[in-house]
């Protein structure tokens, strides 16, 4: 199992850990694998303050939306650049990098982020949800604080 897969199957489990089984017939959470009025074994994940839903991705994507911080894209691709090129001084005054390009060439800067960003996810080091990266260390955070 690779990293990234075992990361999914903690926060399968954590999603089971938070979220009640929940018969949608007979509207109830449920104790146990099947509806004590109606018998039925195909029951839903209930998560307080949310709702109900079938399969736990949903729950996995909610829980790191409440729990981590999103990181801003081009805020960590400009950190990047910077880190990489450093400083530009000329007649005393100091340019970064990633400002340079950003006001230069837009679509440039822009592509180099959509790179960056797919690198980083291939690597392992973050996780997307709706469009928006997590950082796999917070996420690990959060499973940790809330598989008591």
């Amino acid at each position: 199992m690779t990293d990234l897969q075992i990361l999914h199957a903690r926060l399968e489990d954590l999603a089971y850990h938070v979220t009640e089984p929940f018969c949608y017939g007979c509207y109830i959470k449920v104790e146990g694998e099947n509806c004590p009025r109606c018998g039925s074994d195909d029951l839903m994940r209930h998560l307080d303050g949310v709702g109900v839903e079938y399969g736990t991705e949903w729950v996995i994507e909610q829980l790191i939306e409440d729990h981590c911080e999103p990181i801003d894209e081009e805020e960590a691709y400009s950190e990047l650049l910077d880190e990489i090129y450093g400083e530009v001084k000329f007649d005393g005054i100091v340019f970064y990098p990633s400002d340079i390009i950003r006001e230069l060439d837009p679509v440039a800067f822009r592509c180099g982020c959509n790179d960056y960003l797919a690198a980083e996810e291939s690597d392992g080091q973050l996780y997307e949800v709706n469009g928006r990266y997590y950082r796999l260390y917070d996420i690990e955070e959060m499973i940790a604080d809330l598989d008591c």
